[in-house]
């Protein structure tokens, strides 16, 4: 990738157990030919917002305006529960971990970032957001469908966590594997911006 374009995507941090629980809840699909590709545990995250290869000049742009909109948004209280899939269990393309609670909140959120990346050439995805924690994808085609029954129906304690810092994070390549590294770090605050 050209070094004047970034792979970049806002999102939350989660805690340490939410992913020791994605590895358990990996373990409850049937994948014998490797179909789905895991996501690292260190870079499990809830994601507001996803921006892609986006020049650096227009990251920069993107950091200052965010700077000027997040106030009254938080903190933020959600619970993990849950597992699913998008688009249908037949045909999982997404695994994912559940998010309920303060759904109001993230979605008044995403709205905010939209505000500010929308203006910038960044349309909105023909979807509806709903928040939720990605574990794995599958890209088909594939001769074989992994089999989630048991993942779907999987039980564990909910985790709660408090959305203290929304961050701007760039996708990076490595040795070790893909990382994403904060570019950018937002509090998430009901008090009002000092001037």
């Amino acid at each position: 990738m050209n070094s004047d374009i970034t792979r970049i995507f806002f999102g939350f941090a989660l805690p340490p157990e939410v992913s020791r629980r994605a590895g358990m809840l990996r373990t409850l699909v049937t994948d014998p030919k490797n179909a789905v590709r895991w996501v690292k545990g260190r870079n499990i995250h809830l994601t507001m917002r996803f921006l892609g290869e986006t020049p650096r000049t227009a990251a920069e742009e993107i950091i200052e305006g965010i700077k000027e909109t997040l106030t009254g948004y938080g903190p933020l209280a959600i619970t993990i529960k849950g597992a699913g899939v998008f688009p249908a269990p037949t045909r999982p393309r997404v695994l994912w971990m559940g998010v309920t609670g303060d759904n109001e909140g993230l979605i008044r959120l995403e709205q905010a970032i939209h505000d500010v990346v929308g203006p910038l050439g960044f349309p909105r995805e023909d979807r509806e957001f709903h928040a939720h924690v990605t574990l794995g994808r599958v890209h088909y085609p594939q001769k074989v469908t992994p089999d989630v029954s048991m993942f779907l129906n999987s039980e564990y304690d909910p985790i709660r966590c408090e959305l203290k810092s929304l961050h701007l994070y760039e996708s990076n390549q490595g040795a070790d594997g893909l990382r994403y590294i904060p570019l950018a770090t937002f509090p998430i605050t009901t008090e009002p911006r000092q001037e």
